[in-house]
């Protein structure tokens, strides 16, 4: 007799429970997809234990009749499905009829379950993947399954259950998911008879996530204008820059209503940021994505957690371009005055050297000397005439004075404004190296004579690889056999200082930044990054009007938010939050 045999239907069923049922939160979002699949514009979710003593899912959906309610227990039976051609083109949440049976088999099960026609519903009992009972019960119109006793007949896979807090984390992010990948359905959540969630159903999703996490929470984010690109339709609410957090734990990402994982996104979440992340940080986005179900396949995963894409890098760039759009008008809306006046500088008037004299930004037709060189461009129209009147913006601020010499204090309409000189300084070099590489030409200062030194080979692989952005960003550097370099010119920025200590701060810079491994427009950033940094200084502007000046170049710059490096340039504090925290609210 041969040693292959099939599987007893218990058996199987709890095979595939290892694959549906990986922990208490994984029957919460199969029951949960199961009732929105049923038409439920409202649920109602309670856990105990951390889910290994209960959960419950109850619904206003469509509910079963007592032939279905029983078919729903059999191994891949399914009403979502009725040929193979259909996976092409699945549009709901549930479709492979493994979920119910497979968590029958590993638990105390109860379905109860009535349709609005009838007059009485049914109720099924399983235990261990056994029915136990099915009888008529009155319920509600709708479907409510009780799982009590997860695991209880395999005590192996109840032991790798984590710790009750962690569970309960998964449970409470698996009800925050389906909360908001369908914000017009109300849920309301118990986790051990308290209340952690009452959602009423909510008109849009921003009204969703102010409701779960906070309208302080729904201030940070950006709304995403609906927009359509190659057939994949984007819309959504993504964090402000600066507004981020040491985790994923904001990032959702929703194809066809179902949440998914997918590098795609992520990449694409990740290239619109460039630039505007500190190391370390992550921003918030909560994102809905629909697309032809042909051009998706949603069954490469046994939970269904990740899809794959026909055409990933479509996709990704409909992301990227979507919240980039979102990031480019809050950047118009923050920086509307200084946009107006494109010649914008700091108005001079009686008392310039009082610290706390209010500033305007307007126009005038001579520029001061600035921290760094390059002025913005004339207004359409041309510059500015002699005698012509000054036009000050709405906006007004007044310089506090400097903070330990790093900072500047600004006092607005609305608030203070902590800025990091040397953040500032780092920013407004980095925007002007990025013209100089696109073609706008930066500043040089030749050397009396050549220096010639080496370096070691990492570090000199790293400048080797660098030399056409170091061109462009005003250094003359060649190889010069070896692993030495003869540096001929430096950028104006760093006249006088030691050609051999720059380029050995600079290639230091770029190796750890991963230069020499990256190529393309990536290495090229990192040399810009890299670059920007030789030119800070220990001080900060030393007066008055080099203050004035450096926040005038800042305001003017791409992203003045934050230095190349994703750290924050710039801290608001709004009158309400001071007034809070010395609890005068």
């Amino acid at each position: 007799m041969g040693s292959i045999r099939v599987l007893p239907d218990v058996v199987a069923s709890q095979v595939a429970a290892g694959e549906v049922v990986e922990r208490p939160a994984s029957v919460i979002k199969e029951l949960v997809e199961n009732s929105l699949d049923a038409g439920a514009k409202s649920l109602e979710v309670e856990v105990r234990g951390a889910g290994s003593v209960l959960l419950r899912v109850s619904d206003d959906g469509s509910g079963m009749d007592r032939e279905d309610a029983l078919l729903s227990l059999e191994r891949h039976a399914t009403s979502k499905l009725t040929s193979a051609a259909d996976l092409a083109t699945v549009r709901s949440m549930g479709f492979r009829g493994e979920a119910l049976p497979s968590i029958a088999s590993v638990s105390e099960f109860v379905l109860r379950t009535r349709q609005a026609s009838a007059s009485a519903g049914t109720e099924v009992v399983v235990k261990g993947g056994k029915i136990v009972a099915v009888r008529e019960a009155g319920c509600a119109p709708g479907t409510t399954v009780e799982v009590n006793s997860l695991f209880f007949n395999v005590p192996a896979r109840r032991k790798f259950l984590r710790s009750a807090s962690t569970e309960a984390a998964h449970l409470d992010r698996a009800v925050e998911t389906v909360a908001l990948a369908f914000p017009g359905v109300a849920v309301h959540y118990r986790r051990d008879g308290r209340a952690v969630h009452r959602l009423p159903a909510a008109t849009s999703l921003a009204s969703r996530v102010a409701d779960l996490y906070g309208a302080e929470e729904r201030a940070a984010l950006l709304e995403m204008p609906e927009a359509e690109s190659q057939g994949v339709r984007v819309s959504g609410l993504v964090s402000r820059p600066g507004a981020t957090r040491a985790d994923r734990g904001r990032q959702f990402f929703f194809v066809n209503g179902r949440a998914v994982e997918n590098v795609f996104l992520s990449t694409g979440l990740r290239e619109a940021y460039r630039q505007m992340l500190e190391p370390g940080r992550h921003p918030s986005i909560f994102v809905h994505i629909v697309i032809d179900p042909q051009a998706v396949d949603c069954n490469v995963h046994p939970a269904k957690r990740e899809v794959r894409f026909r055409h990933g890098a479509e996709v990704r760039e409909s992301l990227r371009s979507a919240v980039e759009a979102a990031l480019r008008q809050a950047r118009a809306d923050w920086l509307q005055p200084v946009r107006t006046h494109l010649t914008a500088r700091i108005e001079p008037s009686a008392g310039y050297g009082s610290a706390t004299r209010p500033f305007r930004v307007a126009h005038q037709p001579e520029l001061p000397r600035p921290v760094m060189p390059e002025s913005p461009p004339d207004p359409p129209g041309g510059p500015r005439t002699e005698g012509a009147t000054p036009r000050v913006i709405a906006e007004e601020f007044r310089l506090v004075g400097a903070l330990s010499r790093r900072y500047l204090l600004l006092e607005g309409g609305e608030g203070l404004v902590l800025l990091d000189q040397r953040a500032a300084h780092q920013r407004i070099l980095f925007e002007r190296l990025q013209r100089g590489v696109a073609g706008g030409g930066v500043a040089v200062q030749r050397l009396l004579a050549p220096a010639v030194f080496e370096l070691p080979a990492r570090e000199h692989e790293a400048v080797a690889g660098s030399l056409a952005v170091l061109a462009a960003a005003g250094f003359g550097v060649e190889v010069f056999g070896g692993r030495a370099l003869k540096v001929e010119a430096l950028p104006d920025f760093l006249a006088g200082r030691d050609p051999q200590r720059v380029m050995e701060e600079f290639a230091a810079a770029a190796v750890s930044g991963g230069a020499a491994r990256l190529r393309g427009q990536a290495a090229e950033e990192v040399v810009r990054r890299a670059v920007a940094r030789l030119a800070l200084d220990e001080g900060g502007a030393k007066d008055e009007r080099e203050q004035r000046a450096l926040v005038t170049q800042l305001l003017a710059c791409q992203l003045p938010y934050c230095d190349p490096d994703g750290r924050p340039v710039m801290l608001q504090f709004s009158w309400r939050e001071l007034e809070r925290k010395f609890g005068r609210d």
